[in-house]
């Protein structure tokens, strides 16, 4: 019974020399665990700054006043407005036919000889002079042409001097001067073609 005793009381005071043995090291590890976590939550503190968004702010530009544009009024005055229109010509059916046909193809002929008639239109007149050859020379006949028979057009007088030569004489040239066939000899289409030539020699 005492023997009994007598270790129950040995296993007790080992019991309590144990728990005093390892409550501190229980205790040390708990404070060493509250330390390392406490230097571990003060390093990662310190260590990593800490990065505060900063805002960098262009400096607030302040609003330009843009020109505004002013049109001026540019009045355009009254009489430089009106137009002053002249009356359009109107065209005889002669005009009509004539301007609408070949100049060019009128100076060749006129420059050709015509062997039906034993000359042309350049070996009796002129065509860069109103000096007389053996018809009238026909520089500016067109204008002279206007003033030869009253009422009549300087197109009609110069037609009817090519295809009825003897209807009206130039004073100071004889009668049957100019040949009366040039219609027999050129189509119609030619003496308007002609005619248009002779309108150039200005």
């Amino acid at each position: 019974m005492s023997a009994l005793f007598h270790y129950s009381w040995l296993l007790i005071v080992v019991i309590l020399a144990g728990c005093g043995t390892f409550a501190p090291t229980i205790k040390q590890v708990i404070t060493t665990t509250s330390i390392a976590e406490v230097y571990l939550t003060q390093t990662q503190t310190t260590s990593t700054p800490t990065r505060t968004a900063t805002s960098t702010l262009l400096p607030s530009a302040t609003p330009t006043e843009r020109p505004t544009a002013t049109l001026e009024s540019t009045a355009i005055p009254t009489e430089e407005l009106t137009l002053t229109l002249e009356p359009t010509a109107v065209l005889s059916p002669l005009e009509s036919i004539v301007v609408s046909h070949d100049a060019d193809n009128g100076s060749v002929l006129f420059q050709t000889f015509q062997p039906d008639a034993g000359f042309g239109c350049s070996t009796c007149h002129r065509s860069d002079s109103e000096d007389r050859l053996i018809g009238p020379g026909l520089l500016n006949v067109g204008t002279r042409a206007e003033t030869r028979v009253q009422g009549q057009s300087a197109l009609e007088y110069i037609y009817i001097s090519i295809t009825s030569p003897s209807e009206f004489v130039v004073p100071e040239f004889p009668d049957g001067l100019m040949p009366p066939n040039w219609t027999d000899i050129y189509s119609e289409d030619e003496i308007y073609d002609i005619i248009a030539y002779l309108l150039t020699l200005e």
